[in-house]
């Protein structure tokens, strides 16, 4: 590799490691804030060379890449792989940023087996970025599945050629991109297996396997058994039909066969996966009631160890848990009788993630977080919603849960001003017009304000890759996926009784006060009668996103001067000017300057107090 595509690598090693003692525990506040904010400092250094590098180095290269020689192409593509390798991420981004322009390097060139070689990992660059859009509608996450199927079908097509096709590699390649076209969501489950099908039959059929009999075919074929079995549908919208559930049945059985007899060989039982594929599919033939499955599944959580931090311990511990809930959630009448199970769970779940070594740096950890923070059931007992995903926030995300808590202070500031002067002033909220004595409503009003600021942010554990270990500043398609966490964090919250009031908050914190910008679409402030507490929060959001919380990738950083400056000149667009209108008041300036300033140590204070021994 080139000395800059070295030192890129060994600036990602070094913010992961800084990133992973931040949430490791290992921390507490008796390590002097200082030194807090010279990790901080450092950090930032990283980042700012890295962009240098990047533009002075990379960028002009993939500008000029056809005229690029081969011994660099070379380079960039062993750069490329330690980015991401199918199983590390390192910064998938630019992985794809550099896939995109080999492929059309290749393209340029003719090269039909350097095409397929780029095709296949381009998908899988995009397969992995795909894996943070669970819980999300079809409607916003389509186009992302597409993109990435494009790829894999695109080499895949290579198939007709497969005969002519000499090297071997390209025709592994072929072959895995015709599985991986399975990756990833579907609107319905008949759809994905459908394509599951298709490659099954592809990978029996005996004239392609005696064109290359060098291929794994075997390994293939057991591997997309695997993703069949995978395919079972867990809730309503993608009800499987009985043909689907016949095409299911014989992969779940291969499946569970062969590892049943592996474990049993080793004097073990079988990974909890297969297992738990096998009791579903039983369910779904008819050969077993949802009582009995569940009754299954909570063998097969029971029987996690809280120390097993293998693959098999975390889909255990977590993604069981999760798809129990799913169940639960289309069969609310098995609820009652399981409150004090489902209560065990989340604590067990939390503890479990807690104690996990370098969480943050595991993705297969983060995806079944995301399955489980998506299907909660929430019950009377249990802990509140709100509380778990803060929880989960302080774990894998603490700059931003201190992000979410200085907001909350500025925001329930802003609020109090607000209110000495004008007590009717969030009186469009129901709860709140309700309340007739001053004290009582003021104390409503600011504890809506904290709380929400909170949990306004709650969707980013969807995106960690984006929002934590941030090595560079984000790409436009980032920038595009950054702005579905308000997506996911109002889902989340809009359908738990105990945070349904702050789901506007997460949807609304990033539109424009006249609509001509921000994000999404799907906000629409005067049908929200909690708009102005929504203005609220997404004032003090951005005030802490460009004086401290955000620039490391958006590149944009300003003095609280120059903060407050801007907020004013963006009356009666960006922002409210029922508010910018209190920002001309130096007094009230002073009064937010000091939260900003001086309660982020009190922010950090909780969050390694939170992780000490």
């Amino acid at each position: 590799m080139q000395p800059y595509q070295e030192e890129y690598i060994a600036n990602l090693k070094e913010i992961a490691k800084l990133s992973a003692s931040e949430k490791s525990g290992s921390r507490s506040f008796c390590v002097p804030y200082e030194e807090v904010l010279s990790v901080k400092k450092h950090l930032e250094q990283i980042v700012a060379r890295n962009m240098e590098l990047l533009r002075e180095k990379l960028f002009p290269l993939l500008d000029h890449l056809f005229e690029a020689e081969p011994e660099t192409l070379r380079e960039l593509e062993d750069f490329a792989g330690i980015l991401f390798d199918g199983r590390t991420e390192r910064d998938v981004g630019l992985f794809c940023q550099i896939r995109r322009a080999l492929l059309s390097k290749a393209r340029q060139a003719g090269n039909r087996n350097d095409m397929i070689r780029q095709l296949y990992w381009l998908g899988m660059g995009y397969n992995s970025i795909c894996t943070r859009l669970v819980g999300l509608d079809w409607l916003y996450i389509e186009k992302y599945m597409v993109r990435m199927r494009l790829c894999f079908m695109e080499a895949a097509a290579y198939l007709k050629y497969f005969e002519e096709i000499e090297d071997s590699d390209t025709k592994g390649y072929i072959i895995r991109s015709r599985a991986n076209v399975a990756l990833g969501q579907f609107k319905s489950s008949g759809e994905k297996i459908r394509l599951v099908n298709y490659t099954l039959r592809i990978l029996q059929d005996k004239g392609y396997r005696e064109k290359a009999p060098e291929l794994p075919w075997d390994r293939y074929l057991y591997m997309t058994h695997q993703q069949m079995a995978a395919s079972i549908s867990r809730n309503k919208e993608n009800a499987m039909s009985p043909q689907d559930i016949v095409d299911i049945m014989e992969s779940v059985y291969i499946v569970y066969e062969k590892q049943f007899e592996e474990a049993r060989s080793r004097g073990e039982n079988p990974p909890a996966k297969s297992s738990f594929s096998y009791d579903s599919i039983n369910y779904y033939c008819g050969l077993d009631t949802l009582d009995g499955l569940l009754e299954k599944m909570e063998l097969l959580i029971d029987t996690a160890q809280a120390d097993d931090f293998s693959g098999d311990g975390i889909y255990r511990m977590i993604s069981l848990p999760a798809f129990y809930c799913n169940f639960l959630q289309d069969h609310p009448e098995k609820i009652p009788a399981r409150t004090e199970y489902i209560d065990r769970l989340y604590e067990q779940a939390l503890d479990y993630v807690e104690h996990f070594p370098q969480a943050s740096e595991n993705e297969q950890l983060f995806f079944h977080v995301r399955q489980l923070m998506s299907t909660f059931v929430e019950t009377d007992s249990s802990i509140p919603y709100g509380d778990f995903v803060e929880k989960l926030l302080m774990r894998f995300l603490p700059e931003d849960y201190i992000h979410s808590y200085i907001v909350g202070k500025a925001a329930a500031e802003l609020c109090r001003i607000i209110m000495e002067e004008e007590s009717d002033f969030f009186d469009d909220i129901e709860s709140i017009r309700q309340i007739e004595n001053p004290g009582k409503k003021l104390d409503a009003v600011l504890e809506y304000a904290t709380n929400g600021s909170l949990l306004h942010d709650i969707g980013k554990i969807s995106f960690t890759s984006l929002y934590a270990q941030s090595a560079r500043q984000w790409f436009e398609e980032e920038y595009e996926m950054a702005h579905l966490h308000t997506l996911v964090g109002e889902k989340n919250l809009a359908v738990r009784p105990s945070t349904r009031r702050y789901a506007p908050i997460a949807l609304g914190h990033h539109s424009w006060y006249d609509g001509s910008h921000g994000y999404p679409d799907s906000y629409v402030r005067l049908e929200c009668p909690s708009r102005q507490m929504v203005d609220v929060i997404g004032l003090a959001d951005w005030l802490d996103n460009v004086t401290d919380a955000n620039h490391l990738y958006t590149g944009v950083q300003l003095t609280f001067e120059e903060a407050f400056k801007t907020a004013v000149s963006l009356e009666g667009k960006r922002f409210s000017p029922l508010l910018t209108a209190r920002l001309r008041d130096n007094r009230v300036v002073r009064r937010l300057e000091r939260i900003y300033r001086e309660e982020r140590r009190e922010a950090y204070h909780s969050v390694f107090l939170s992780h000490s021994p």
